[in-house]
């Protein structure tokens, strides 16, 4: 054995004492030893000896040689360094060290170099291995045997997974678990599995994996289990051949097809759909394990990463990487993945592009991420044409049938991953009656499996290609592509001129006040900068550049107005901007308002102005008269309530609209107006303040009440109701309302008197008095209030109220005063008086023709099974079970029960129902649907 490892250049030391270890170590040459080391710890060794060398001649004597050699901390025996400086001693007795420095570090430079130093003959003699072989086979009986994991006791001391271990640590395992052989077949052992140049660790993973049989283990374990005689082979549940694959055969099955990737080319572009697709960063993962950034990483490293950034690679294609991108020949080496991302990220740039301004990068599109998405099969140019017509009868076959396909799928597909089993797919098209013959559906599945396996079939595109609900989807995604290219034209803001002309000076004014108003601005702040003594005058420009800082953009019209107003008669180019600021503030306060007596009034400022608004001309009211008497004639002619119409755009109840939306809101119900009907409106109508159209007033007079008859002859109306004129309100029906409203709300009106008068004397100040009504939410106007302190007013003080008088009156409602002194007295009941009832306003006439129209009514209803009330209610938003008359009589227009006008009135005069305020006062009267339906129903039952 020792023969042999002299013939090998290396020497074996049994049982040295190194650091307090024993410990076999397998000692290559000394240059060997020392080139490992540099490499593994990164020395760089001409650092040491430069300090002794000052003047760079490249030679040191030798005790500076020995000096240098201690600093690097190497274990050099006296041996190892006769024998170097032995070797690069000059005839002076001088040293060169910078011949014994470049042969240390020649393996960073060259990587031939490299792979001698790292590598690590194994040569045996014949005995030897024999020996070897003898001894892995009783370490393998003796693992079996005794049922031994041996991979997990190594891993312990393998902190950074590298598969290797120091020969102590390889040492210590064998003897735990009771495996350790004598010393000379410890030492064959070890020189076994020295496998990356360093002597001083074992490759245990290796080791493992001749000895560590756990299949075999495990089988003698299981009992009662036929082992089954045939032969299966690893590859069996892969399906290489492709060509005239039968796919039907295959349904019950777990075959999986291999991948047809044989090329470099092939595996970079697989790598590269998935990197776009995935948005990956793929040099970043590598420098994490490059801390030098020399670009390199071990060959275990360069597919963990790999891993780590979630890129499916098989073993092979691993391989044809490593074919590529490796830089030397030892195990576990170097790769060069600096080259391999370069080669990646090809697909977004090209690395030099600024050099060569012609070139061309290929755009990023669905073709890119293909090899990553998709694993289709080879199909030959007659199949594909019998593929497509087969799909083209089947979109024929789904529209014949009007079915949608899709959702039946996603029946099956719960994570929605576009996939669902052969079976099911099959199931799906039987269930429609679509199931092919077995050639054509070889072709559909060989189409549609696409997922490296001949389980799983692609609906999504199947339903994409043969479902009309997608038509939609692809004539939007058409749409949408057209637009792609379109550049958007930059927004340049274009200067314009300002020609505004005010009517006057006040005019002016007006709007200036509006402005700040709106802005709470003051005007002052930006002008007072430009008057450093407060001198109260600034120059034109300087007032001007104020006002624009201040947002506010006047035309030349209105500034030269300004200054005939405010300018310095006395300083030529000079303004007061002190009186200019005061006249527009006014619109908050008035100055001096301190020195004025508060008895005067302080004027209310205008903020209206009308810059150069045309009056209303005789003809333009002419013309609006026209207008109004068609558009009345145009609404009793079509029935038609226009008001819910302009409701529809005032979603905010101010009554007015733009003229825009007027105009359209009437080309809605086709009533059409020329431009000078239009404009004539337009003056008559448009508010004051910002120009837009009051539509309730223009309804108001379009739209004058119908009216109907009651007993008495008088008429009233109940169309669009003006209220009537207030009159003047009796003591007795004030005192009425009050108690009404008391005996609804259960009111105890002691309670809340008693608060204000803690002496209970039963008098209080009028507007403590006052202050309680309202706490009690009893409402009344200021008339009825003078009028109910006139009625209870102490004699003797005027401005006292008796407010127990007062409460005596109105709790009449629930008792009388005195009535514990009188057992026998009851109190009298207070009956809520009730209003008109409609049903006593019809003539006998009248009664006998709403009888035969509600049978007519009744019999259409029943006939028809018509709904009224539904359609009554979605009118009624506040849901008091009353609409107005147009409405009631559109709806009877919708289903077709049209009336006639006196019909129409007899109805109305019927069911309708005044609309009553706290205080009776008429507000207008509406049709009573409720009971109009309740009635009906009644006819209905006539012709049941």
């Amino acid at each position: 054995m020792a023969t042999a490892l002299a013939s090998a250049g290396q020497s074996i030391s049994k049982m040295v004492l190194f650091k307090g270890l024993v410990g076999t170590y397998v000692q290559q040459d000394i240059e060997t030893r020392l080139q490992q080391d540099v490499y593994k710890k990164q020395i760089r060794v001409r650092e040491f000896f430069t300090d002794f060398d000052r003047l760079r001649k490249g030679w040191v004597t030798e005790d500076k040689f020995r000096s240098a050699l201690s600093m690097i901390n190497f274990h050099f025996t006296k041996e190892d360094i006769e024998e170097i400086i032995r070797r690069y001693k000059l005839n002076d007795g001088l040293i060169q060290y910078t011949t014994f420095c470049n042969k240390l570090e020649e393996q960073f430079l060259n990587n031939e170099a490299k792979a001698q130093v790292f590598q690590a003959p194994q040569i045996f003699n014949q005995n030897e291995e024999e020996t070897v072989k003898r001894l892995m086979q009783a370490i393998k009986r003796k693992i079996a045997t005794k049922r031994i994991f041996l991979k997990q006791p190594f891993q312990d001391f393998d902190r950074t997974a590298c598969s290797h271990i120091t020969i102590d640590q390889f040492s210590r395992v064998l003897n735990q678990l009771g495996l350790l052989p004598k010393d000379q077949y410890l030492q064959l052992l070890i020189r076994q599995y020295i496998d990356n140049g360093n002597p001083k660790e074992v490759n245990y993973v290796k080791f493992c994996d001749d000895v560590d049989n756990v299949q075999e283990m495990l089988s003698g374990v299981i009992t009662g289990i036929k082992q089954n005689p045939k032969d299966i082979h690893p590859d069996d549940d892969f399906i290489e051949d492709k060509e005239g694959l039968d796919l039907i055969s295959t349904l019950f099955t777990s075959k999986k097809l291999t991948d047809n990737i044989n090329t470099l080319n092939q595996v970079l572009r697989k790598i590269q759909g998935d990197v776009v697709m995935k948005r990956i960063r793929i040099r970043e993962f590598f420098k994490d394990f490059d801390p030098l950034r020399k670009g390199l990483v071990t060959e275990s490293q360069f597919a963990r990463i790999l891993h780590i950034q979630n890129i499916p690679v098989s073993e092979k294609e691993i391989q044809l990487l490593l074919n590529q991108y490796k830089i030397d020949k030892i195990p576990n080496g170097q790769v060069d993945y600096n080259k391999f991302c370069e080669d990646v990220d090809k697909i977004f740039t090209i690395k030099g592009i600024d050099k060569e301004p012609q070139a061309q990068v290929p755009q990023i599109d669905d073709s890119t991420t293909l090899p990553a998405r998709r694993r289709y099969l080879q199909m030959t140019e007659q199949e594909a044409i019998q593929l497509d017509d087969l799909l083209m009868k089947y979109k024929q076959a789904i529209q014949n049938k009007r079915v949608l396909l899709k959702p039946v799928f996603e029946d099956f597909d719960k994570t929605k991953q576009g996939y669902i089993t052969t079976n099911q797919f099959l199931r799906i098209l039987n269930q429609f009656n679509l199931f092919p013959d077995p050639v054509s559906l070889n072709l559909l599945l060989k189409r549609f499996v696409d997922k490296a396996n001949l389980n799983e079939v692609n609906y999504y595109d199947f339903c994409r290609i043969v479902d009309q609900s997608d038509e939609g989807v692809a004539i939007s995604k058409s749409h949408a592509d057209a637009f792609k290219n379109y550049v958007k034209s930059d927004n340049l803001s274009q200067a314009f001129i300002r020609n505004d002309q005010p009517n006057d000076f006040e005019d002016l004014m007006a709007k200036l006040r509006r402005i700040v108003k709106e802005q709470r601005q003051r005007i002052a702040e930006f002008l007072k900068d430009f008057d450093k003594l407060r001198s109260g005058t600034i120059t034109i420009t300087q007032l001007r550049k104020g006002l624009s800082m201040a947002k506010i953009l006047l035309s030349d019209a209105e500034f030269q107005l300004i200054l005939n107003n405010f300018g310095c008669k006395d300083k030529q180019g000079f303004v007061f901007w002190k009186e200019f600021t005061d006249q527009v503030d006014q619109v908050f306060t008035t100055k001096n308002l301190e020195k004025v007596s508060p008895s005067e009034s302080v004027p209310q400022m205008s903020t209206q102005y009308n810059y150069g608004r045309v009056s209303i001309t005789e003809r333009d009211r002419q013309v609006a008269e026209v207008v109004k008497k068609k558009f009345q004639y145009f609404c009793k002619a079509t029935r038609l309530d226009i008001k819910q119409f302009f409701q529809d755009w005032d979603k905010l109840g101010r009554n007015k609209v733009s003229p825009k939306q007027f105009r359209q809101t009437l080309a809605t119900v086709n009533f059409i107006l020329s431009d000078e009907e239009f404009q004539a409106v337009v003056k008559i109508y448009a508010a004051e303040d910002d120009g837009d159209i009051r539509y309730v007033q223009f309804i108001n007079d379009t739209q004058p009440p119908l009216e109907i008859l009651t007993e008495s002859g008088a008429s009233q109306a109940y169309v669009g109701v003006q209220p009537k004129e207030k009159e003047k309100l009796q003591p007795s029906v004030l005192l009425e309302q009050i108690k009404v409203a008391v005996k609804v709300k259960r009111l105890r009106l002691g309670d809340y008197f008693k608060d204000f008068d803690p002496l209970r004397k039963g008098m209080m100040p009028t507007n403590k008095f006052r202050g309680v009504l309202s706490q009690m939410k009893i409402d009344l106007d200021q008339e009825s209030l003078d009028l109910l302190e006139t009625m209870y007013v102490v004699p003797e003080d005027p401005i006292r109220v008796n407010y127990a008088k007062f409460i005596e009156d109105v709790e009449i409602v629930f008792t009388k005063t005195g009535l514990d002194k009188d057992p026998l007295m009851k109190p009298p009941v207070h009956v809520i008086p009730t209003f008109l009832d409609p049903r006593d306003a019809l003539t006998q006439d009248e009664e006998e023709a709403l009888h035969a129209i509600m049978l007519r009514l009744g019999e259409v209803v029943r006939k028809h099974r018509i709904l009224l009330k539904p359609h009554f209610q979605d009118k009624d938003k506040t849901k008091s079970g009353k609409i107005t008359f147009t409405r009631f009589r559109s709806i009877m227009d919708f289903h077709k029960l049209p009336l006639t006008d006196d019909q129409f009135r007899v109805i109305c005069k019927r069911f309708y129902q005044l609309l009553i305020s706290f205080r009776f006062a008429y507000q207008g009267i509406e049709f009573n649907y409720v009971e109009f339906d309740e009635i009906l129903k009644k006819y209905e039952n006539f012709y049941q």
